[in-house]
């Protein structure tokens, strides 16, 4: 096996050294005859405009391009930001070019006549980072969601988090607006590769930020996906049906109607595979959603510029439903000063869930230098959900309760949120005005009908005295209403500096009622009012935030701070079996954040933030009431509790080396934790849990996370590298039986990906990470757990007769290396699929087998600070679909 993989490193170093022997290099210069960083420079052959290679220059004007020798004619193409391109044409290229100096001046033409050319991969201007669609190379049929899972430094786990060199994505658009919703999940799913033009990387901005044009300051992204201009005039449409096995179906339509700024979709879908989206491409990896779900969705999203003055950025409105059946088999351990606990429970689920959502931006400019947008929204919930479950919990292997249930819950949810911003710019550069109302308004109902029975035992016999059984009907209302206004008035002190001076106001008021009438017997109702487990909150929160906050922002160096007061007056009434409680507290707590931004060039910079807060107990932890609606756990407030402090430090850098394909960051952050609440909790002989609420301080957690990508390309080769790691430490204090315990938890996670590409023959993606646990406790039973996992994926994707027939397979092998009896430790997963595509590329047949080995399965451990977790879920598995693609497109008056 080892010659084998030396041979194949030998043999790739020598395709690759061999495929460039020559340089065509040279110095670009501006009109000032300063050089000119990060131009981009491209060789292009002339008859198709296709690229050989590109690159950048660095902040000397340098630049160098490798190429094989060329025996036609190509174009060597410069472009640089706010100068006027400057391009020279090769007969052929037999040998190494130096070009010398090339300036760039204002007003000066090329040399030659204008070509059509393809613009370089990768663009970077200020904090955006702009990838190039058509570079990136996907199935056919894919969803925008595969493109990302092709750049570097972005990664999607089984959640959906997308994070991009370590940083979380908290927003998706298209051409810049919300596509339904702005977390992005109907747009990834939907809309397809092939009509994405770019993909833009940017840092969040606040609606502040975005409407003033102030410096973003997030520690979060925003990924823009801009549809191709050639076809934003016309519509595209895709239809695909498909049905197999055990009666699984997938049905999709898509319609995208693009006029200059008008833009409509139209699109659903209804199946019983897991899938969430529209995408012709159903994924043909492994779906990691836990349990088997039907689900359907029907949707119409409209934007457009009405004018100079008025523009509807979104209007969104949908419909969802979706049955989800589930079931779970957990055996959790839970770690005691002298001995432990075992539990093992069974659980079985189905809910069904209707949804209704209107999403809506709109924007007015009544004149060149004030804006105002209206964000109206609104949605309502039907949901109807049936859990059985069962458990037994043991010490020492001997039985201490065990419990049934059954649970029927009917609950609705309306949500409506209108939310209005006013910004004002003034001729004075830097100078704006900024003012905001927030409004939410939510109500829920929950009607749960309970049947349960849990017995206790002592010395293996049942202790009749403490059997719980119930049969009620539990009825909850909850009603949250939000109110916040924020003023912020910013005045320049210099070209670079500002000073801003704002004052925000919230005011929360949460009503929570909850009625129990158990069964009688007599009357076959509900109407035994149970006084314990009903009760009644009035919750109001008023808060008054005063803050100012300097910014600096130069070139090369951005930095800003800000300092505020939070007064709080928070009221408290509520009445728990049949007792009344008063909670009233004033809070004046002090916050700051700092942050400073390093732009060591246009491509590498560092930023490091800090920030402290204070933060207040809920309510709930507060008040000193007995909670008995779980027959196992016992709940009861601690009114001594004290305001927590949390400070938070981050660093994160981040360079991009154009020139060499080349991009590489890290990001290191450290969270101290003073005053935490937690729970001091203890058992009983029979294993039920008594908690209340505690102050520890102490509590602190080191996030590690680094990685690079490399690109290799010769002739129509590209391989690209990705390894990554990351490393995270945490140190718990807590307390268990009484007793205060430490814990310090370790986690160690390297991986690498791959990619091969042979330009239309074949792709090949593998893929291998490891995740390695280690945690070691004081005042525990035991001292120390470890685990290991590992995860190898093979992506194979085989192209021909001119990619119209694609055969496609999917290879993944999970194992882990500690793992409870009853629990398989690793499992094979396989999928694949052949593709034929014909009537002019608008039609496309498919066979698909999911999970061919029918091994697929959802286990995993879980290793927290007061003990272990293994847990096996209900999973979609082995089925075979045959489905029919339809794409007809239109741009410009001409069908593809």
């Amino acid at each position: 096996m080892k010659k084998i993989l030396w041979l194949l490193f030998f043999l790739l170093s020598f395709l690759m050294l061999n495929g460039q022997k020559y340089v065509i290099k040279g110095k670009i210069t501006d009109f000032e005859k300063k050089p000119v960083e990060n131009a981009t420079i491209y060789l292009l052959k002339q008859k198709d405009s296709s690229l050989v290679d590109y690159t950048t220059s660095n902040r000397e004007g340098l630049f160098a391009i490798k190429t094989k020798e060329l025996n036609e004619p190509t174009i060597l193409q410069i472009d640089a930001e706010k100068l006027i391109s400057y391009s020279t044409k090769f007969d052929t290229v037999e040998k190494s070019i130096d070009l010398g100096d090339i300036q760039l001046e204002k007003n000066q033409i090329s040399d030659i006549e204008e070509v059509k050319i393809t613009v370089s991969p990768i663009k970077i201007k200020k904090d955006t980072i702009e990838y190039k669609a058509n570079a990136i190379k996907v199935r056919p049929n894919s969803n925008i969601e595969e493109l990302l899972k092709n750049i570097d430094g972005v990664e999607i786990d089984n959640d959906g988090k997308i994070t991009v060199n370590g940083k979380e994505v908290d927003q998706i658009m298209v051409n810049g607006k919300p596509f339904f919703d702005k977390d992005g999940k109907i747009a990834l799913k939907n809309l397809p590769a092939d009509i994405i033009k770019n993909i833009q990387f940017t840092t969040t901005k606040t609606k502040e930020e975005e409407l003033t044009g102030k410096t973003p300051k997030s520690q979060n992204k925003t990924i823009n996906f801009n549809i191709d201009e050639k076809k934003n005039k016309g519509w595209v449409s895709r239809i695909s049906a498909g049905y197999g096995s055990d009666k699984r179906y997938d049905e999709k339509g898509l319609i995208n109607y693009f006029k200059d700024k008008t833009k409509i979709s139209l699109l659903g879908y209804a199946n019983n595979i897991n899938s969430q989206g529209v995408s012709m491409d159903d994924d043909n990896g492994k779906n990691s959603k836990l349990g088997i779900q039907k689900s359907s969705m029907i949707g119409v999203n409209y934007s457009d510029k009405l004018g100079k003055e008025f523009e509807i950025e979104e209007l969104g409105i949908k419909r969802n439903t979706t049955n989800l059946e589930t079931a779970s088999k957990v055996s959790k351990t839970t770690f005691l000063p002298d001995s432990n606990l075992k539990t093992d429970s069974e659980n079985r689920a189905e809910n069904e869930r209707e949804q209704y959502t209107l999403n809506s931006t709109l924007r007015i400019k009544p004149d060149t230098i004030s804006t105002i947008s209206f964000s109206p929204s609104f949605s309502f919930t039907k949901s109807n959900n049936f859990r059985t479950g069962n458990s037994a919990t043991f010490k020492n292997d001997e039985l201490l309760n065990k419990s049934q249930s059954s649970t029927v819950t009917d609950s609705e949810n309306n949500s409506f949120s209108p939310n209005l911003h006013y910004a004002r710019k003034f001729r004075k550069k830097n100078r704006s005005f900024y003012a905001s109302v927030n409004t939410s308004i939510q109500q829920n109902k929950n009607n749960n009908l309970i049947n349960s029975g849990t017995l206790f035992f002592e010395n293996g016999v049942e202790n009749v005295a403490k059997r719980d059984v119930r049969n009620q009907l539990s009825q909850s209302k909850n009603q949250n209403n939000n109110y916040s206004f924020n003023a912020k008035y910013t005045e320049p002190v210099s070209d670079s500096a500002s000073v801003t001076m704002s004052l925000d106001y919230n005011s929360r008021n949460a009503v929570n009622e909850r009625i129990v009438n158990d069964f009688d017997a007599t009357t076959g109702k509900y109407t035994v009012y149970n006084l314990a487990l009903s009760n009644r909150s009035d919750e109001k929160n008023n808060q008054l935030s005063p803050e100012i906050s300097f910014n600096l922002d130069k070139k090369m160096l951005k930095m800003w701070t800000s300092l505020s007061l939070n007064l709080t007056d928070l009221n408290y009434h509520s009445t728990f079996n049949g007792q009344n409680y008063e909670l009233q507290r004033n809070f004046v707590l002090p916050r700051y954040n700092f942050g400073l931004l390093y732009n060591f060039s246009q491509t590498s910079n560092v930023s490091i933030n800090n920030s402290s807060y204070f933060s207040l107990p809920s309510s709930a932890n507060l008040i000193p009431y007995v909670d008995e609606s779980n027959p196992l756990v016992t709940y009861k407030g601690n009114p001594d509790l004290k305001n927590s402090w949390t400070n938070t430090t981050n660093v994160y850098f981040n360079s991009y080396n154009i020139q060499k394909n080349l991009n590489y960051y890290f990001n290191l952050s450290f969270v101290y934790n003073n005053n935490n609440t937690t729970n001091y909790s203890y058992y009983d002989d029979s294993g039920k849990q008594f908690v209340t609420y505690e102050n520890i301080s102490g509590n602190k957690n080191v996030n590690f996370i680094a990685g690079l990508g490399k690109t290799y390309k010769w002739n129509d080769h590209k391989l690209n590298v990705r390894p990554r790691s990351g490393f995270s430490y945490s140190f718990n204090k807590g307390f268990i039986n009484g007793q205060q315990f430490t814990g310090n938890s370790y986690n160690f996670s390297p991986g690498i990906n791959v990619t091969y590409e042979k330009k239309d023959k074949i792709t090949i993606k593998p893929s291998y990470s490891i995740n390695y646990n280690f945690s070691e406790y004081k005042n525990y039973s035991i001292e120390s757990i470890k685990n290991t996992s590992q995860n190898f994926r093979l992506e194979l994707t085989n192209y021909f007769f001119k990619t119209n027939l694609v055969f496609e397979n999917d290879f993944e092998y999970n194992t882990s290396s500690n793992i409870a009896p009853g629990f398989k430790r690793d499992f094979y997963f396989l999928n694949s699929s052949v593709s034929y595509t014909f009537f002019k590329k608008q039609l496309t047949a498919r066979i698909k087998v999911y999970d061919v080995l029918n091994q697929n399965q959802s286990v995993i451990r879980t290793i927290s600070a007061s003990g272990v977790e293994d847990r096996e879920d209900l999973i979609l598995k082995r089925y075979v679909m045959f489905s029919l693609v339809m794409k007809l497109n239109k741009f410009g008056g001409k069908k593809k």
